[in-house]
C-alpha cells in the first residue's frame, strides 16, 4: 500500500515537471519565432529594402497549412480515443498523424526549394530583398521543429503500442499534441505575417 502510494507520488512529480520543462521550452520558442517575424517587419521598413512580392511566396506552403491544420485535428482524435479507452483507434489516428506530417513536410521542402530560387533571381536582377533570407531561415526552422515534432510522435506511437497509454495516464500523447497546436499556430502567424506585409 505504502509502495504503490510512493509510486503514484512518483508519477505524478513526473507529470509536472514534464509539463513545466514542456510550457518553458514553448515559452522559449514563442519567443524565438516572435523575434523572427519583428525582424522580418523591420528588415521590410527600410526604405532601400524592396518588399517580398505576394507572388514570390511559393504554393506549396500556403497549401502545406492544410496539412498541418490535420495533424492537430488527427491527434486531438488520439486524445479523445485514450480517453475513451480506445486503443485501435489511438493507434490508428496516430498513424494517420504522423503520415499526414510527411505530407507536410514534403510541402514545406518544395517551398523551400522554389524560396532559394527566388532569392537567387532576385539576387541575379541586383535587387536587394533580405526579406527572403529571413523568411527561408523562420521556414526552415519551423521545418526543423516539425521533423523533432515527427520524432517525438514516433516516440508516441512505440508507447502506444506498448500499452503505456489508458484513459489515466495519456499525458505524453496530451503534451505531443499541444506541441502541434502550437506548431500550427505558429505556422499560421508566420504565413499572415508573410502576406501581410508582402507587396500586392
Amino acid at each position: 500500500m505504502l509502495r504503490n502510494s510512493f509510486s503514484t507520488i512518483s508519477m505524478r512529480r513526473e507529470e509536472y515537471q514534464a509539463k513545466v520543462g514542456f510550457a518553458l521550452f514553448i515559452a522559449s520558442l514563442t519567443m524565438f519565432f516572435l523575434a523572427g517575424l519583428v525582424a522580418f517587419i523591420a528588415i521590410g521598413s527600410f526604405p532601400k529594402v524592396l518588399a517580398i512580392p505576394v507572388s514570390s511566396i511559393p504554393w506549396p506552403l500556403t497549401v502545406g497549412t492544410l496539412f498541418m491544420l490535420a495533424v492537430s485535428f488527427t491527434l486531438h482524435q488520439a486524445v479523445v480515443s485514450v480517453r475513451r479507452e480506445r486503443q485501435l483507434r489511438l493507434r490508428q489516428w496516430l498513424w494517420a498523424s504522423f503520415a499526414i506530417a510527411i505530407v507536410f513536410i514534403l510541402c514545406q521542402t518544395i517551398g523551400l526549394r522554389e524560396l532559394l530560387e527566388s532569392l537567387a533571381a532576385a539576387i541575379t536582377a541586383g535587387k536587394r530583398q533580405p526579406q527572403f533570407g529571413v523568411v527561408f531561415f523562420l521556414v526552415f526552422v519551423h521545418g526543423l521543429h516539425v521533423v523533432g515534432g515527427m520524432i517525438f510522435l514516433r516516440w508516441i506511437i512505440y508507447h502506444a503500442y506498448q500499452h503505456r497509454y489508458d484513459h489515466e495516464s495519456h499525458w505524453g500523447i496530451d503534451l505531443c499534441a499541444l506541441y502541434w497546436h502550437f506548431l500550427d499556430i505558429v505556422w499560421i502567424v508566420m504565413l499572415v505575417t508573410f502576406l501581410v506585409t508582402c507587396q500586392f
